[in-house]
């Protein structure tokens, strides 16, 4: 089957009372244009979309497709994330940390209440981030899994077009 266009959200009344077949994808793969899938239900996929998925990325829920009485539905898997609660002062400590996830080119979001970011766990960064703490800056690091919301993303390393070079230095 090939899939050309996200034709709508899950919940739309359009789809209501359709069989749900789910497609996954992991985080780094929802701003690519091209995808080879096999479906939870073992449909064979290919995703062809156009450059817009570019900016505003594959979201859970998305319908990418109609098969008869079924929908096939994009579905993000959960990824290990760092959770980042700052302390006050809060702006303060949040400026901080968004510098060094930014500075280390990864995605950052909002997390589940005001005074928490959220970015994608690597062990240098979670090592990153402790050190934040214990260099006096008010920091709870948290490792956990679950699924990104991308409506709360702040940035991407999506399109990123920064090199790295002779007239360029990060200053830490």
């Amino acid at each position: 089957m090939i899939c050309e266009k996200i034709l709508g959200k899950i919940g739309e009344e359009q789809f209501k009372g359709k069989k749900i077949d789910y497609v996954d994808f992991e985080w780094h793969e929802t701003y690519s244009k091209l995808h080879r899938k096999t479906s939870r239900a073992g449909r064979d996929l290919a995703i062809s979309l156009d450059d817009s998925i570019l900016k505003i990325g594959i979201k859970s829920g998305d319908v990418l497709g109609l098969d008869g009485e079924t929908v096939i539905c994009a579905d993000l898997l959960p990824v290990e994330i760092l959770g980042v609660k700052v302390g006050n002062p809060a702006f303060f400590n949040a400026a901080k940390v968004a510098y060094e996830i930014g500075n280390c080119h990864a995605p950052l979001f909002f997390g589940k209440s005001d005074s928490e970011l959220v970015t994608i766990y690597t062990e240098p960064m979670e090592r990153l981030l402790k050190g934040l703490a214990s260099g006096g800056y008010s920091v709870e690091v948290e490792k956990r899994t679950e699924k990104l919301d991308f409506s709360k993303q702040i940035s991407s390393i999506v399109g990123h077009s920064h090199h790295h070079g002779e007239h360029h230095h990060h200053e830490h």
